[in-house]
Formats: C-alpha cells, structure tokens, sequence
C-alpha cells in the first residue's frame, strides 16, 4: 500500500474537510476549489487505500478505513502546521489557529477586535465561537478553546483573569416611555414597570438580578425573552424597559429607537476579562492577542465611554 509514499496533503485535507462537513459541496467551499476537485482527491486516496472510505450519496458516513484514515490524517495535518509554527516562532513571528470563544454580548465588538489584529499579525489564524455562558465554561473545560473573552470567569476552574475593558450596561427603552425624560430616577420606581429579562445564567441576567437585590427591588412583573436582540426589538416595541450591555444598543440610541434610563446607580460597571487556563500552556500566538486585547482593546471598542444613561 505505501500511504506514506503515495498520499499528498491535498488528499488528506480532501478527506478531512468532507469528514468535518458532511458534505462534498460544503468541504469545496471550505478548501476553496470545486466540487469534482474534491470528488477527484477521495477517488485517488481510495484507489491508493483499495478500500471504499466515504460512504453514502446523500447521508455522507465514513466507513472503518476512512475513520482510521481520517484519524491520523488529523495528527499528520497538525503536525505539519506545527512544524510550521515552530519554524516562525524560532523567527520571533507570532503565528499559528487560535480557538476563541466569547460570551454572547461580547458578539457586538468582538469581530472588530479581531479584524484589526488579523491585518496586524497575518500569520495567526482563529477559529471564533459565540455562546452563553455555561457554553463558554463548558469549552474552557474541555479544553475546547484556549482563549475566552467574557465577564464573570468561572469559579470552579483554576484560571487566569486579565481584565482588558470596562462593561457598562443600563436600563433602556422605547424613547416614548413615561421614565424616558426624567432625571435620577429612583430604583424603585421600577417596581411597578415591566422588566425584559434575559435568560437563566446569562451575564446580562446575573447583573440585573445582583442591582435590583442591592436595591431592594421586586419588579411586579418580569418576561424572560432570551437574546439581546430580542429584547431591543421588544423594547423599542414600547413592552417594557431592559437592562442591556451599551455594546448592544448603541445604534438604536444613536438612531433614536431606544433612550437611556436616567436611574440612580447606573450604568452598572463590570470588567470585561481574557480568560485562559493556568494549567494550559500558552502558544506565543495567544499571548501576542492576549497582548493585543490589553493594550488596545479598550480604545478599539469604544469602552471608555462613562457617561451617564439619560444624559443626552
């Protein structure tokens, strides 16, 4: 059989990427060539095999021999970027994938951050993932993603926390609601309003629920509606007032469709953090974005912005 001798990268990646996918059209697009290339690639590697590694017209599974193939083309792929990164690192360049995860909300300046440090460090690639908070720990768990950009780090973990920005967040709403034109609005006065609320173990949730427990506040009534975008669009409907990160409504402020609440004791000021692992070895990639997040991040996101909710 000879794999070793006769197998090309082009074929591995081939395989990989239709194993990854599920499908010869999506692992084309991935690899940036056509469909037929694809096909082409897999019928070679499993002329060179003699076995059938792909299996399926429309449900794409790999069969025994593809799944022992698909394993060690994993191992020899990366070894080969390693190779790779090494050989910069050696140069002094930064290189190589970082596995991001960031928290939901931080979706709304998180892409700038990392467009403006791909165009100053090419040579390092990233894979980003946006999910709640428990998905964020659960990823950092397991190892999953090396990097994590959130709030509140978690306490069952031992890890390192490097705050990088200030978080603000406030009550907002509709720009015709009674509360909208008034002026150090008491806590109290939102007893009687209709509060839109994230989910359970949300951050967003997690923070009101810590101000209005400071503050003595049980709201007659609160609706759960999920998503920051949920609750922007249920606010600026007149539903009721939300209590939101400033990265998620600054257009809807700047437009109009949504004002700051002038109440006593905002906007409530939390930190946003790098997160990594202590046990977790740090690639010369991560520290050059950990680096970069904390020196520039703050201005690139805007988060020196303190003002005051209902000032305008």
């Amino acid at each position: 059989m000879k794999l070793e001798q006769r197998t090309s990268l082009k074929q591995l990646r081939a395989l990989v990427a239709v194993a990854d996918t599920g499908s010869f059209t999506l692992a084309a697009r991935r690899l940036h060539i056509t469909q037929p290339a694809v096909s082409m690639q897999l019928r070679e590697l499993e002329a060179i095999v003699g076995e059938v590694l792909v299996d399926g017209r429309r449900e794409i599974r790999l069969t025994l021999a593809g799944e022992t193939l698909v394993r060690r083309a994993r191992e020899a792929l990366s070894a080969i970027e390693l190779a790779g990164i090494e050989i910069l690192a050696g140069r002094g360049v930064a290189a190589g994938t970082i596995d991001i995860v960031a928290i939901t909300t931080a979706e709304y300046f998180v892409p700038r951050l990392l467009a403006e440090f791909g165009r100053r460090y090419p040579d390092i690639r990233f894979r980003l993932s946006v999910v709640n908070r428990a998905e964020v720990y659960a990823m950092l768990d397991e190892r999953r993603a090396a990097v994590a950009i959130m709030g509140k780090p978690p306490s069952n973990m031992a890890v390192r926390r490097i705050p990088f920005a200030p978080h603000l967040l406030s009550f907002v709403a509709a720009p015709d609601h009674p509360l909208a034109k008034k002026r150090n609005i008491p806590p109290a006065s939102l007893t009687d309003e209709r509060l839109l609320l994230r989910e359970r173990g949300s951050g967003t949730r997690d923070h009101i629920e810590r101000y209005l427990k400071r503050h003595g506040v049980n709201a007659l009534r609160a609706d759960e509606l999920g998503s920051n975008e949920t609750l922007k669009q249920a606010a600026m409907a007149g539903m009721g007032i939300a209590f939101l990160s400033h990265h998620t409504f600054s257009m809807e402020e700047a437009a109009g469709h949504l004002v700051r609440l002038d109440v006593q004791d905002t906007p409530v000021e939390r930190e946003w953090n790098i997160v990594v692992r202590n046990d977790q070895p740090l690639s010369l990639a991560v520290t050059t974005l950990m680096n970069f997040l904390q020196g520039e991040g703050v201005d690139l996101i805007g988060g020196r912005d303190r003002s005051v909710g209902g000032a305008r």
